[in-house]
């Protein structure tokens, strides 16, 4: 299940995902991301991921695809959670992706990733 979260910064897209990221689910957020694309040349991600258990594998090769094929229109991204292992995934997606600056954050500094993600 993912739920929007609301921002200030119209350019940043909140997002929070509990559970395994279904291709029906990708299918959400693609709409919610291509909606702030279109009214802005680069957009913002920002997503909490308190009980993340996954991705199906036709999930994982549609993100790694729609990923690729924008990273240039993100500028930023914000990734909070405690599980070690998104720590990790996180870390190494934004030295994959040179233009994107990508920060992992825990639960209880949320706030201050809210406030990072909508900084100038």
């Amino acid at each position: 299940m993912f739920t929007q979260i609301p921002f200030a910064n119209d350019k940043v897209l909140g997002i929070s995902i509990e559970g395994k990221i279904t291709s029906d689910m990708l299918d959400e957020i693609y709409k919610a991301l291509d909606a702030k694309l279109a009214e802005h040349p680069k957009a913002r991600i920002y997503v909490e991921m308190p009980a993340f258990e996954g991705m199906s594998a036709e999930a994982f090769y549609r993100d790694l695809k729609y990923s690729l094929s924008h990273w240039t229109r993100f500028e930023r991204e914000a990734v909070v959670t405690d599980q070690h292992w998104l720590e990790v995934v996180a870390s190494v997606a934004g030295r994959l992706l040179p233009n994107v600056e990508v920060k992992v954050f825990s639960m209880s500094e949320a706030d201050a990733a809210r406030d990072w993600i909508q900084a100038l």
